[in-house]
């Protein structure tokens, strides 16, 4: 009693926030059908399953269904005796094929398919008599729901008018007394509560169903039809007021997604089932009321790997198939993005079982006009998700590059994996690890969605403990776990803030990340994890870490730069530590390579310069952490989903509490192999690496905006291709060989900068400097004048070289700000005893041309 009284209590909370709210509700037709599919589509089906490729892939289905599932031992349905049918509801095709019978009789109207419908109710019915909810677990009751609401909302709303009455009245009664337990159970209760949960949106979406079957149904009461009406009313209120706030964030127009590559697929095709079913059962149009839909489609584009399925992005995956959210989208949008989709993934070849066949058959517009493929920009980013993917082409053969830093987490189905990125050539090279066989369990809770299986960084002290869900976990030395996310409110709110992206840019061939992780770790332990990942394309990356570690002194900090592979890594050097032969070792080298399919990857770690690298794999040590080896229970997927079973942990020799690490990845296939490659040339004003035929620049400091970087030593008889980030964006600067301006040359928006330059033999310095001229180009670079000593202290010496015209002088400090201007007819000495101690550029201009030299005060 005190139970009921609260939940009345409860129920009459809702009510009044949900009225006092004014929401005006789309009205639920009396038409059926209301879900799935409509009548307009039913008709059209029926006129065209005898001619065009409506026809066949009718024929296709007809003919998988009476040959393969028809047949079905548990599932068997052949003949027209009823007698000799069987239906399991254990099976795990059962799913499919209830809802394969009622399309086929709307489709045909054959009665026999009829027959086999009202068999079908009459085994839910029997199911649904006798169950008692209290008999099974919280989520076993959800999965039954869950299903009985596909397949009990099919058989009412798709056969009302076909079924006895008696026979409707009885599934009605059934289908309400499950959904009333759905509802208090799921929805109603605190387990609704959030809105940033697939879960909680995927039963919403089930909850709204119920409510429009149910909606005027003959056999139920006056009284529950009312409550029919307020399930209705609050799911609607639900999904406009608790989800699609949070939808439209995460969303936003670049179709970015929080629940991971897998999850984001299979909750795109539940919100599309949602607008299906609102636009059938009452006209209103969420596609083209909300903002978000129509560029939701990205995730289609840019969640996918070159082999079509999803990035190995938190849990679980899919493959990229037909599916409502493609066929749907192409016939709502119009848009080529889904049309090609559509187009492309209803090909006989794409197509390798019934159930794409039947959403085909079900969804797509068969009469749509061919389109070409589309080139879609090849770097995209979604900031509120903090995904930026980028790859080489769209075709099978293409490099992809994503990168990972979430500015908030929600807990569930993410992984602590911020400032973690992969690599895919081919196969996936660069990889995250373990595998998603079931969610909570040991390996899940313990490696799985921890730092230690992302390619990422962790800082190990053997005094720490890690929680998960309220008990103990293994010690990863990685991120915290976070609060969970509920709601629209909570995005902004500082407690679940974990990531920041400090740049994300893109040019013809680059895309360039800066993020921060600070926030997802201890801030016992450190308050910078600053990511720069460049990937040059085609077949570069460097990857610079600036990470600050707190209490040094005091704890222990192991520093481990993290990659995984999917087969064993080699590595360079000399075997220094045997902890367990063949699976636990560490050397003394700095270069790495692995193989996996026709693609290969070589790393090179340039920093720290004194380093270990240890190499943990191999069988009985996949997932292995502190100790324990947290094992799959189920046999993992190698060949789609390929977690990592081996992995590289790079740590300085020396813990300081300012540390950068630095590593240049190349990409090869088995035409052109990758090879190790990079040398470092670091200063106190850049990190500079040369890479073959390209001179790479970031600032030392960690800074952007900036408007100096300085290599020197760099060898020459060479062009080379100076490439610079970290600078002002769309800003001049001057190139400098050895103190003389070679090159003009502008940052682009993201301040990068790109410039050939040709090196003459022997080793020179190589600088990027501001600008100091209005003069837009260079014209007629000569030697006017020559500078010494340099670097100077009290006074510097300007010589002419010829003394044919006067030349003028300017003096400009490295900010670009004039300190000194001078007409000259002669040698001069100048004094710069009251000049700050610096950089200094001396421009020499004359009639014949001009120059640039950089000098030093000291």
């Amino acid at each position: 009693m005190k139970l009921k009284s609260l939940a009345l209590i409860l129920n009459f909370s809702f009510l009044v926030f949900h009225f006092s709210q004014a929401q005006t509700y789309p009205v639920i037709h009396q038409s059926r059908p209301r879900i799935y599919i409509d009548s307009a589509r039913f008709a059209w089906l029926g006129a065209n399953i005898t001619s065009g490729d409506c026809q066949t892939t009718y024929n296709s289905f007809h003919n998988a269904v009476y040959g393969n599932w028809y047949n079905d031992p548990q599932l068997y349905l052949l003949g027209s005796d009823s007698t000799l049918w069987t239906w399991d509801f254990n099976s795990n095709w059962e799913p499919y094929q209830i809802k394969f019978v009622p399309s086929l009789f709307k489709i045909n109207g054959d009665l026999s398919e009829l027959m086999r419908c009202r068999f079908l109710i009459t085994q839910l019915n029997n199911r649904f008599d006798t169950l008692d909810f209290a008999n099974y677990s919280w989520y076993t009751n959800e999965d039954y729901i869950r299903d009985f609401g596909d397949a009990g909302g099919l058989l009412l709303d798709w056969c009302y008018n076909d079924i006895p009455q008696i026979m409707r009245q009885h599934l009605a009664q059934n289908y309400y007394k499950v959904a009333r337990y759905f509802m208090n159970t799921y929805i109603t209760s605190s387990s609704g509560n959030s809105y940033v949960s697939s879960h909680n949106a995927w039963n919403t979406f089930y909850a709204n169903q119920y409510a429009l079957v149910l909606a005027h149904a003959d056999g139920l009461t006056a009284l529950q039809q009312d409550t029919v009406q307020q399930w209705y009313e609050i799911t609607y209120d639900k999904w406009m007021n608790g989800f699609n706030p949070c939808y439209s964030y995460y969303r936003d127009d670049d179709g970015g997604w929080n629940w991971t590559a897998a999850y984001a697929m299979w909750s795109l095709v539940d919100q599309f089932q949602l607008f299906e079913n609102m636009r059938i059962a009452t006209g209103n149009d969420f596609y083209n009321e909300l903002s978000w839909v129509k560029n939701s489609i990205n995730q289609y584009w840019y969640f996918i790997q070159p082999d079509g399925w999803t990035i190995n992005w938190g849990d679980g995956f899919s493959n990229l198939q037909g599916d409502r959210v493609t066929y749907l989208h192409a016939r709502y949008f119009n848009d080529v993005r889904s049309q090609w989709l559509a187009q492309y993934y209803s090909l006989p070849q794409n197509i390798t079982w019934t159930w794409p066949i039947y959403q085909k058959l079900m969804y797509k517009d068969f009469n749509m006009s061919a389109v070409t493929k589309p080139d879609l920009a090849h770097d995209w980013f979604s900031d509120k998700t903090g995904l930026s993917v980028s790859r080489t082409s769209w075709d099978s053969s293409a490099t992809l590059v994503w990168n990972y830093d979430a500015p908030n987490k929600k807990s569930a189905h993410d992984h602590r994996n911020n400032n973690s990125f992969c690599i895919y050539k081919n196969a996936p090279q660069i990889i995250n690890s373990g595998y998603y066989d079931s969610y909570g369990n040991s390996h899940y809770i313990n490696y799985y969605m921890r730092t230690i299986a992302n390619n990422s960084i962790c800082v190990y002290d053997s005094s720490e403990q890690y929680m998960n869900w309220g008990v103990n976990v293994s010690n990863d030395g990685g991120q915290n776990e976070s609060p969970t996310l509920m709601n629209f409110t909570n995005i902004s709110e500082p407690q679940f803030q974990k990531g920041k992206w400090i740049l994300w840019g893109s040019g013809t061939d680059y895309c360039y990340n800066i993020s921060d992780a600070a926030q997802s770790y201890d801030s016992t332990k450190l308050d910078q994890f600053t990511r720069r990942l460049f990937f040059y394309k085609p077949d570069k990356v460097i990857v610079l870490d600036f990470v600050h570690l707190n209490n040094v002194a005091t704890h222990q900090r192991d520093a481990k730069w993290i990659l995984h592979f999917q087969n064993e890594p080699s590595i360079s050097g000399n075997l220094v530590v045997t902890t367990v032969p063949n699976h636990i070792e560490s050397f003394d080298g700095k270069d790495i390579s692995q193989t996996n399919g026709a693609g290969n990857v070589s790393i090179r770690t340039l920093l720290p310069l004194n380093t270990t690298t240890t190499r943990i794999g191999g069988s009985g040590y996949e997932f292995f952490v502190d100790g324990v080896n947290y094992t799959c229970t189920s046999v993992m997927d190698s060949i789609h989903t390929t977690p990592g079973k081996w992995r590289i942990e790079v740590s300085p020799t020396t813990v300081t509490d300012s540390l950068i690490f630095l590593h240049t990845i190349s990409i090869g296939d088995t035409a052109i192999a990758s090879a190790p490659g990079g040398i470092l040339h670091q200063n106190n004003i850049s990190i500079a690496v040369d890479w073959n035929t390209e001179l790479f620049y970031f600032n030392a400091n960690g800074d952007t905006g900036v408007v100096h970087h300085i290599a020197e030593n760099i060898p020459g008889g060479r062009v080379l291709k100076i490439v610079a980030a970290d600078l002002k964006p769309l800003t001049q600067f001057d190139l400098l060989i050895d103190n003389i301006q070679t090159a003009i040359a502008s940052s682009d928006s993201s301040g990068v900068l790109e410039k050939d330059i040709a090196l003459t033999n022997g080793n020179h310095s190589v600088e990027i400097v501001l600008h100091t001229s209005t003069v837009a180009t260079i014209k007629n670079v000569i030697q006017l004048i020559s500078v010494s000593p340099n670097p100077a202290h009290d006074f510097i010496f300007v010589s002419m070289i010829e003394r044919k015209e006067k030349i003028q002088i300017k003096i400009s400090d490295e900010k670009g700000i004039l300190v000194l201007e001078k007409n000259i007819s002669s040698d001069i000495k100048l004094d710069v005893k009251k000049f700050t101690a610096g950089i200094y550029f001396m421009e020499a201009e004359s009639n014949s041309g001009k120059q640039l030299i950089r000098f030093v005060k000291s």
